[in-house]
């Protein structure tokens, strides 16, 4: 198997798994607001009495934010995607360093002239990461919204926080985990030629 490399843009490390920063706002539920504030708004707030547009008062998320929404941190696409077993993002650390997913390459199964076999085989992989990334997928939104929920009833202490935020990052290290498998699993099953093939139809140029 031969892997094509890219070079990618910086990353976060959480809990022990990485998380890309070139990804869409909500791929970690622990970080992604964060990552998406403007420079100077954390703790930066006008007195009282002159909060104004202008003042920079207004919270970066208020377009976004959803209060009938179950996990307001998250998009309600990205937590579609998640239930539906769709990629959302979770697999680029494999995706942009060369290593391609099952979905995508059975969608160039034609341009890439995969043989009766390989399409089964990489089918069966697709078949196999369904089965476990959206039960995952399940378990991870369900603490996503455990942890929120505590803070939108009140009820949270210091004591309770550490193993609701520990839980949402372990969850989605599995997750993440399961989504970068079926990639490993993937390229297993193609030739080098047919990985930089996928490469190319994807656009990946390393110019």
């Amino acid at each position: 198997m031969t892997i094509v490399r890219f070079p990618i843009r910086p990353a976060f490390v959480v809990s022990g798994f990485i998380l890309l920063a070139v990804v869409q706002p909500g791929f970690s539920y622990l970080t992604a607001a964060q990552e998406s504030t403007p420079p100077g708004q954390h703790g930066n707030h006008a007195p009282v009495g002159e909060a104004t547009p202008e003042s920079g008062t207004r919270s970066p998320y208020a377009d976004v934010y959803d209060p009938d929404a179950p996990i307001r941190a998250l998009t309600a696409e990205l937590v579609e995607q998640i239930r539906q077993g769709q990629g959302a993002s979770l697999a680029l650390p494999a995706e942009l360093n060369g290593v391609p997913g099952p979905r995508h390459v059975l969608d160039f199964a034609e341009q890439l002239n995969l043989s009766p076999d390989q399409q089964a085989q990489v089918q069966e992989v697709f078949d196999r990461y369904l089965v476990e990334a959206i039960p995952a997928g399940e378990r991870y939104l369900a603490a996503a919204q455990a942890l929120e929920e505590g803070f939108r009833t009140g009820t949270m202490t210091e004591e309770d926080l550490p193993g609701l935020v520990a839980d949402v990052s372990r969850l989605e290290g599995e997750l993440v985990t399961i989504h970068l498998t079926a990639h490993l699993r993937t390229a297993d099953i193609l030739t080098p030629e047919q990985i930089s093939a996928y490469n190319q139809l994807r656009g990946y140029d390393q110019g």
